[in-house]
């Protein structure tokens, strides 16, 4: 099955700025990875105290230290990842598997909303002719993100599973957009089926399937060549293994992110995804920037 629709024209994406510069209350203030805005935020604090007049000398001298300490304080690896003011909730919300009753149009979708409204954004900036889905679980977040393309052109999600649990959804392909695969994301022959109709085509891809570091670094390999520059590569559940979520299971997306990255710079780790603090992808969305 194939489909037809003019390529869109290919989106601006803005230099880094100090407007673009998210602090996640940790103290490392990165717009973009590799490419850290600096605040002043010594010059910020004495506008404050001028404006206010209110700030007693201790008080300065205690926000003029912590000021220091946060502009001192920059991360020379990118995957250390400082604790967040939502770390408490994140672990509660894990434990808890709330994500299991998030549904989208009555379909679990099992995806933190923080991270389906940034997914969301980035589907309407980019606007890509294949969503390419590794991990379909029951289809709700496959829903989703054909729901956001019908909105505005003719894409389509095709989405890999190695077994076939949407079946009891009737709301599954409301939407008719969804094309699935059932088997491995690995296996060969449904990579090259995928690979060949995405071809040419505008694509992201979002990989949430088995989350050991070895396949995820697998998927890496085979489904990072089918991401058109400009689009996204987002790894999910990066949050295991203390990232803050605690994990029995040893290294997984976490370490394969760090692991690829080390030998594949097309891609680049885009902090500004993360501006919802909490997310089940930090250091997960992966933008490309050269073929």
């Amino acid at each position: 099955m194939t489909w037809i629709m003019e390529r869109p024209n290919a989106n601006c994406w803005d230099e880094p700025s100090e407007e673009k510069c998210y602090d996640f209350y940790n103290g490392n203030c990165e717009g973009y990875p590799g490419k850290p805005c600096v605040v002043d935020i010594m010059s910020t604090l004495r506008e404050a105290e001028n404006a206010t007049g209110q700030m007693s000398k201790k008080e300065w001298n205690e926000w003029k230290d912590k000021a220091v300490k946060v502009s001192e304080r920059r991360s020379k690896n990118k995957f250390n990842r400082s604790d967040r003011v939502s770390d408490k909730y994140h672990i509660l919300f894990e434990k808890n598997r709330l994500w299991e009753g998030i549904t989208w149009l009555g379909v679990p979708m099992w995806k933190l909303p923080n991270d389906a409204i940034i997914v969301q954004e980035i589907i309407y900036e980019t606007k890509p002719e294949a969503v390419i889905e590794t991990g379909t679980g029951h289809g709700g977040s496959a829903l989703f993100y054909a729901s956001v393309l019908r909105s505005f052109g003719n894409g389509r999600v095709l989405t890999v599973d190695i077994k076939n649990e949407t079946s009891q959804y009737p709301n599954y392909n409301a939407v008719a957009r969804i094309m699935s695969f059932i088997g491995s994301s690995t296996n060969p022959l449904i990579v090259k089926k995928i690979k060949d109709l995405s071809a040419g085509r505008v694509t992201m891809v979002i990989l949430d399937s088995f989350h050991s570091k070895e396949h995820v670094l697998k998927e890496l390999e085979l489904y990072s060549d089918m991401v058109t520059v400009g689009n996204y590569l987002i790894v999910e559940d990066t949050h295991v293994n203390g990232n803050p979520v605690p994990w029995e299971y040893e290294e997984g997306p976490m370490e394969a992110v760090k692991e690829f990255l080390k030998k594949d710079d097309r891609f680049e780790i885009d902090k500004s995804r993360e501006k919802l603090v909490m997310t089940f992808c930090p250091n997960g969305f992966l933008k490309k920037i050269k073929g």
